[in-house]
């Protein structure tokens, strides 16, 4: 624990934050959080810390070392060049950002608020993220900029048609079969083999399973025309 403790301080003092009783108490309930992802990354893009809760939930892999890589050693082109993006928006405007998009078949609520930054370092900013599959919208702060994303990463979902994907988010709304088919202007018929292909594909039984599923990605049929990206870089 003492370790832990002083690796807390570590991070406080290379965030500039004062080292104080409070602030790393803050950052030991960062640091062992259960389901609150934390990171400290640059405005380059660059990740100075990360707890083990945002490692699972980006990398899948809980103790992999990412301190000192940047998004384009561990992720897609793509998804990089869209956060330098935001980063490049977040210095100029001094806003904080809230996004919301699916990574590894979850949905993830994730906010970049800048932090104390040592004097000619590049800014550096905390990234909190949390699963949230709550269908409703989650109410933004006014001081909060909302980022959208064109991207996700389907997971195990990756397998599945566009039509599937639709069907999918419709069955997590409760929809009938027959419901499905008016929404989609396809027969009961073919919804019916759609959701058979669905189930056989992600290995469940059921209704219930799928809208589960579902639900931990909040699906919504927008999502059918997002762009896939993968894992690698």
């Amino acid at each position: 624990m003492a370790l832990e403790i002083r690796k807390a301080s570590k991070v406080c003092q290379e965030a500039a934050i004062p080292r104080d009783g409070e602030a790393d108490a803050l950052w030991m309930v960062l640091q062992f959080h259960p389901f609150i992802g934390a990171s400290v990354i640059t405005a380059e893009g660059r990740f100075l810390w990360a707890n083990a809760r945002a490692k699972l939930l980006y990398l899948g892999d809980a103790e992999v070392d990412i301190a000192g890589k940047t998004f384009y050693d561990l992720f897609p082109k793509e998804w990089c060049d869209e956060r330098i993006a935001l980063l490049k928006q977040l210095e100029e405007t001094g806003k904080s950002a809230v996004l919301r998009h699916i990574r590894r078949g979850r949905s993830l609520m994730v906010t970049y608020n800048k932090i104390p930054t040592p004097a000619r370092e590049a800014s550096r900013y905390l990234i909190l993220i949390a699963e949230a599959d709550e269908e409703e919208q989650i109410p933004v702060p006014d001081e909060y900029m909302v980022f959208n994303t064109g991207l996700m990463n389907l997971g195990p979902l990756n397998s599945l048609s566009k039509r599937e994907i639709e069907v999918l988010a419709l069955i997590s709304r409760g929809l009938t079969t027959e419901e499905i088919a008016k929404e989609l202007s396809r027969s009961p018929k073919t919804i019916e083999a759609h959701r058979s292909s669905v189930a056989r594909k992600l290995g469940v039984k059921n209704r219930v399973q799928l809208a589960e599923i579902a639900r931990k990605a909040s699906l919504e049929i927008r999502h059918a025309d997002l762009k896939r990206i993968g894992d690698d870089p």
